[in-house]
């Protein structure tokens, strides 16, 4: 087997694990207006706007992030992702921005969290402050439906078909001393 398909294994069982634990996942997709820069630049500022938006949902869900066990804590896997061109496609608001760069991922909520709201609604009320630095056009929720080895493989395709390294593939939260930095 090789490396990289090791790789993506471990980042299913991340998933799994977390489904077998009660957690519940939601695929994200975050559209951008049109960054400035190089592809690499775009995908650094994408991947700080990610990191944004995950600090601003985790208040939302959890009362102390810093005295949480971060075990407990909501879960984010994603990276950078490019459309897959089809004979038929929906226009996709903002696809064209970015030659098609996105970010997709999955964010997964333990069972037990301070609101009883699903993902969807939290991201519906917290809109504004969601879109507040203009860097995003929209940002689209859905219930994860199929089984979680096929959500966490669509969201890593990128790294399957070798487009970004093992590096580019983000994991909140990361520690708890860089979640206060970022002030989460």
């Amino acid at each position: 087997m090789s490396t990289k398909q090791n790789m993506i294994d471990a980042y299913i069982s991340m998933v799994e694990d977390r489904i077998d634990d009660g957690f519940e996942g939601s695929l994200l997709t975050f559209m951008f207006k049109d960054l400035k820069g190089s592809e690499e630049a775009r995908k650094a500022q994408m991947e700080r706007e990610v990191v944004r938006v995950y600090s601003l949902l985790l208040t939302r869900f959890c009362k102390r992030p810093t005295n949480t066990d971060i075990d407990e804590m909501p879960f984010f896997m994603g990276c950078v992702d490019w459309p897959v061109h089809k004979k038929v496609k929906k226009a996709i608001k903002g696809i064209t921005n970015n030659d098609g760069m996105h970010f997709g991922g999955i964010y997964m909520l333990p069972p037990k969290t301070r609101t009883v709201m699903n993902l969807e609604d939290v991201v519906d009320r917290t809109m504004k402050p969601i879109m507040a630095t203009g860097l995003l056009t929209s940002i689209h929720v859905k219930l994860m439906r199929d089984t979680p080895r096929k959500a966490a493989g669509y969201v890593l395709k990128s790294f399957d078909r070798l487009r970004i390294g093992n590096e580019e593939i983000l994991i909140l939260p990361r520690h708890h001393s860089e979640m206060s930095k970022k002030g989460a």
